[in-house]
């Protein structure tokens, strides 16, 4: 492929392109307002399909129905058969109320605030996000009343990520690929990270086992 064939297209220049007939569209908003918006109508949750609709069910519909229709003709389709002057309207009342809260948020960041927030995302969140296997291992350590230990390079060389005891174990996510776990010969304990907070699930039943068997073995 030549660099020619890779070329970016802008979020103004796709609007353009897919609503250029359209006089009112798109909107010409003051530099950085869509970038606060943005994240006031997700918390207000006023672009969900209650307030506005199943929009992808929506525009497959439109387009079996109409499949030459034009951007101006989807405008109206979904006005007409959606109700969606009502459903933007109320949208927009739902919206707005996370728009003046955020506005009033932002007026209250100073500079020290914002040194506070960066030291914060570069330091701590850095370290938290690296040492996801720590906070398992201590997880585990408690669970089992047993001391654990993180893993030396040459340990992290055979695929074991820490000890809980004795017991060598390997810490991986759940997307970690099954082929690159088969020639793994230590339990494995997965874990899963919540999307919206720093919550994770975990799985340590393959070390649970073995914990079993050497407590079993300890009691003969």
């Amino acid at each position: 492929m030549s660099d020619e064939d890779e070329f970016r297209i802008s979020e103004e220049e796709r609007d353009r392109l897919v609503a250029e007939e359209v006089e009112e569209f798109p909107i010409d908003n003051p530099k950085y307002t869509t970038y606060l918006l943005r994240p006031a109508v997700n918390l207000s949750q006023s672009n969900r399909p209650r307030v506005v609709g199943q929009m992808s069910e929506i525009i497959e519909e439109f387009r079996q129905e109409h499949p030459d229709g034009t951007f101006e003709d989807w405008v109206k389709y979904y006005k007409t058969e959606h109700d969606g002057d009502e459903r933007l309207e109320e949208a927009t009342e739902t919206a707005y109320p996370m728009v003046e809260k955020m506005r009033d948020a932002f007026e209250e960041i100073d500079e020290e605030m914002t040194h506070d927030f960066l030291r914060d995302l570069v330091l701590f969140k850095t370290y938290e996000g690296f040492d996801i296997q720590e906070a398992i291992l201590r997880k585990l350590g408690e669970m089992y009343n047993e001391e654990v230990t993180r893993a030396s390079a040459e340990d992290e060389s055979k695929g074991i990520d820490g000890y809980v005891g004795d017991q060598p174990v390997q810490i991986k996510p759940t997307t970690y690929p099954d082929d690159l776990q088969e020639g793994i010969e230590v339990p494995i304990v997965t874990y899963d990270e919540n999307k919206s907070n720093k919550a994770m699930t975990v799985n340590a039943s393959e070390l649970s086992e073995e914990m079993d068997i050497e407590i079993g073995d300890e009691d003969d």
